[in-house]
């Protein structure tokens, strides 16, 4: 009887419990995305375009937004500030690392015309691992698809939670 009465009690909270998806609370109906500027020294030259377009992209296909370049209600523009890869783990067999990581700053300013406590400027991070025996030009690709995934996935998520 007791496990009953848990099972109605819990079933009965979640049903209290409201949830946002992705873009449900973006006070807003249309976005634009300056060229995000390269400031990392390492960054592959065309870095901060390839992002922006990536994260252009992503927001039309995961949100309401419309992509508008003049006059938008939300207008996004950033830096790239931090690229770098290192050794992450050391092999117990030698001193040579076994995985290295790529890790990505990119720095965000979100202006909402609509509702200026929307706003805000942070600075986003990521990283992805690969073999230490891989060449970084080698996985550099699908590295950064990772990476631009992950970080695009955090400014929607600012973008959205209103907090």
């Amino acid at each position: 009887m007791k496990i009953l009465s848990l099972i109605i009690l819990s079933i009965g909270l979640q049903a209290c419990v409201s949830y946002s998806f992705v873009d449900g609370s973006i006070n807003a109906q249309t976005f634009s995305v300056a060229v995000f500027e390269e400031q990392a020294a390492n960054a592959p030259a065309g870095y901060g375009a390839q992002f922006t377009d990536f994260l252009k992209d992503f927001m039309i296909g995961r949100t309401k937004l419309k992509l508008k370049n003049l006059d938008s209600d939300i207008q996004i523009s950033g830096k790239i500030t931090n690229y770098n890869t290192a050794p992450l783990s050391v092999q117990s067999n030698s001193e040579s690392a076994a995985l290295n990581r790529l890790t990505i700053g990119i720095a965000v300013t979100a202006i909402n015309l609509i509702d200026d406590k929307e706003s805000f400027e942070k600075t986003f991070s990521q990283f992805s691992d690969y073999d230490a025996g891989q060449d970084l030009s080698a996985v550099e690709t699908e590295l950064l698809d990772d990476i631009n995934n992950k970080i695009a996935q955090d400014i929607v998520n600012k973008l959205s939670s209103n907090w």
